[in-house]
C-alpha cells in the first residue's frame, strides 16, 4: 500500500525526530550513570561520617531528593521517546500516519508537566545547598546571604507560575515553553536567570570570603599556611561554581524554538539531556566536598582564634619592660569545636617600651597541624 502525501511528507520528519530523541536519551544515560557513582559515593561518605546529627539527616537527605528526581527524569525522557515509537510505528498500522502523530502528541503532552516541575525542584534544591555553603563558610552572618535568598524565592515563585501556566496549557509540545498569558511566557526565563544570579552571587560570596581567610591566615604563620587541603576544598568549591554558571549559561539555548531540521537543534538536545542531570550533580558534588573536609565550619572558627590569640600575645609581650617565654614552649590555640589546631614553640619574646620583636618563632610541622574543612 502506497502512503498518501501527508505521510510521505511526514515520514522523514518522524525519522529525524526519533533518531534526535534516541540521541538525548543515550547522552542523558551516560550523564546519568556519572551521576550515580557520584551519587554512591556521597553517600558513603555521609554514612561513613556518622548521621547523628540533625544537619546531616537533613543533607542525607538532600542528596537521595536530588539523584531520586533526576533519575524519575530521565525514566520520563525514556517514556517519551518510547510513547512516540509505540504510537507512530507500532500502533493502528493501517492507520495514516498523521493521525498517529496527532494522538502521540495528544499522549506526550501529559508528561510535560511532571518532567518540568522535577527540573525546577532540582534547580531549587540546588541553589539552596550553594546558599547554605556561603552561609557557613561566612560564619552564619545572615546579612551576607540576603541577595542570594530573595532571588532563590523570586526564582521558586515563578518556576511555580511556570509549573501552573504549563499544566493548564494547550498545545505546548515542548516542556519549557508553556502557552497563555506573557507571565507564563516568560516565567521559567526568568527563573532560570534568577537560579543563575543565585550561584553567581553565592560563588562570588565563597570566592571573598576564602581570600579573607588566606589572607588573615598568612598574617599569623608568614607565608606557611597549614593543611592545604583545606585550600584545595575551598578552591573546588570555588571552580565548580564558575564551571555550573557557565554551563547554566549555555541553557539559556532551550528558550529558542529551534526547529528539528535545523543542526543547532543538535546543541540544544545536547543541553536539554544533561541539563536534567547537571542540575543534581552540581549541588551534590558540593555535598561530596564538604563531607570529604567535614570540619570546614571549625575553619573559620580557628582563623578568627588564631588573630584573637595573636593580639592578646602581642599585647602581653608589652605590658612589662622584659618577658622570656621560653618556659610556656607549648601554645595551643582554642577552638570552639575542640578541635586541636596544633602547637608553636616560641624561642625568645624581647620587648621594651618602644619596640617589641619577635626573636624567633618556631613552627612544629611534625606535630600535624590540623585545620580542616
Amino acid at each position: 500500500m502506497s502512503l498518501s502525501a501527508d505521510d510521505q511528507q511526514i515520514l522523514p520528519a518522524i525519522g529525524r525526530s526519533t533518531y534526535q530523541n534516541t540521541m538525548g536519551i543515550v547522552v542523558e544515560s551516560a550523564t546519568w550513570g556519572s551521576y550515580a557513582l557520584l551519587f554512591g559515593f556521597a553517600v558513603y561518605i555521609q554514612i561513613s561520617n556518622g548521621l547523628r546529627t540533625a544537619r546531616n539527616k537533613v543533607i542525607l537527605g538532600v542528596t537521595c531528593l536530588l539523584f531520586g528526581s533526576s533519575t524519575v527524569l530521565l525514566a520520563l525522557n525514556v517514556a517519551w521517546a518510547e510513547i512516540g515509537v509505540q504510537k507512530i510505528l507500532m500502533d493502528n498500522p493501517t492507520g495514516s500516519l498523521v493521525d498517529k502523530v496527532d494522538s502521540s502528541n495528544a499522549s506526550i503532552l501529559r508528561l510535560g508537566t511532571p518532567m518540568e516541575a522535577l527540573f525546577l525542584l532540582n534547580m531549587i534544591v540546588g541553589d539552596t545547598v550553594v546558599i547554605w555553603r556561603a552561609y557557613v563558610i561566612w560564619s552564619r552572618k545572615k546579612l551576607v546571604v540576603v541577595l542570594p535568598v530573595i532571588c532563590l524565592l523570586a526564582s521558586l515563585g515563578f518556576a511555580i507560575t511556570d509549573v501552573v501556566c504549563l499544566d493548564a496549557s494547550v498545545g505546548a509540545i515542548k516542556s519549557s515553553i508553556p502557552t497563555g498569558e506573557r507571565i507564563c511566557t516568560w516565567s521559567e526565563p526568568i527563573a532560570w536567570a534568577l537560579s543563575l544570579l543565585t550561584n553567581m552571587i553565592s560563588t562570588a560570596l565563597i570566592a571573598i570570603q576564602a581570600w579573607r581567610l588566606r589572607r588573615d591566615l598568612k598574617n599569623v604563620f608568614d607565608d606557611c599556611i597549614p593543611n592545604k587541603q583545606t585550600w584545595r576544598a575551598i578552591a573546588l568549591l570555588i571552580e565548580s561554581g564558575f564551571i555550573y554558571c557557565v554551563f547554566w549559561m549555555c541553557e539559556l539555548i532551550l528558550f529558542f524554538d529551534i526547529p528539528r531540521t535545523s543542526q543547532a537543534f543538535y546543541a540544544w538536545q545536547f543541553f536539554a539531556s544533561i541539563g536534567d542531570q547537571i542540575s543534581g550533580i552540581y549541588p551534590t558534588a558540593i555535598i561530596v566536598i564538604v563531607s570529604l573536609q567535614h570540619t570546614l565550619d571549625d575553619t573559620i572558627a580557628t582563623s578568627k582564634n588564631l588573630a584573637e590569640t595573636q593580639s592578646r600575645m602581642l599585647f602581653n609581650s608589652v605590658s612589662g619592660p622584659t618577658q622570656n617565654l621560653s618556659n610556656s614552649r607549648n601554645i595551643e590555640f582554642p577552638n570552639s569545636a575542640g578541635t586541636e589546631l596544633g602547637r608553636m614553640n616560641a624561642s625568645t619574646f624581647t620587648s621594651n617600651t618602644a619596640n617589641t620583636e619577635v626573636e624567633n618563632w618556631d613552627h612544629e610541622k611534625a606535630s600535624g597541624t590540623k585545620l580542616a574543612v
